[in-house]
C-alpha cells in the first residue's frame, strides 16, 4: 500500500502554536473547515472558534451516522 503525502497544518489557539502533519486530502478538508469557521492560520484564535468548528463537523458526522444506520435498517 502506498503511503499518502502529508501536509503540515499550523494553528495558534490562546497563545499556543500547534502543528500537525495530516494526510493531504484530510489537511485540505481541515483547512476549508477553518476558513468557513473563521479560524485564522496567521493569527491567534480564541478557543471558542475552534470549538464551534469542532461541533459543526461533529454534527455532520452524527447526521451521516444516522443516515447510514437508517440505510442499513432498510436493507435488512
Amino acid at each position: 500500500m502506498m503511503e499518502k503525502e502529508l501536509k503540515k497544518v499550523s494553528v495558534t489557539i490562546a497563545g499556543t502554536r500547534y502543528e500537525f502533519a495530516l494526510e493531504e486530502d484530510f489537511a485540505d478538508f481541515i483547512l476549508e473547515e477553518f476558513r468557513e469557521n473563521e479560524v485564522l492560520l496567521d493569527q491567534d484564535n480564541r478557543p471558542d472558534k475552534l470549538l464551534k468548528a469542532f461541533l459543526k463537523v461533529s454534527k455532520q458526522c452524527f447526521e451521516y451516522d444516522e443516515e447510514i444506520n437508517t440505510l442499513i435498517k432498510e436493507l435488512e
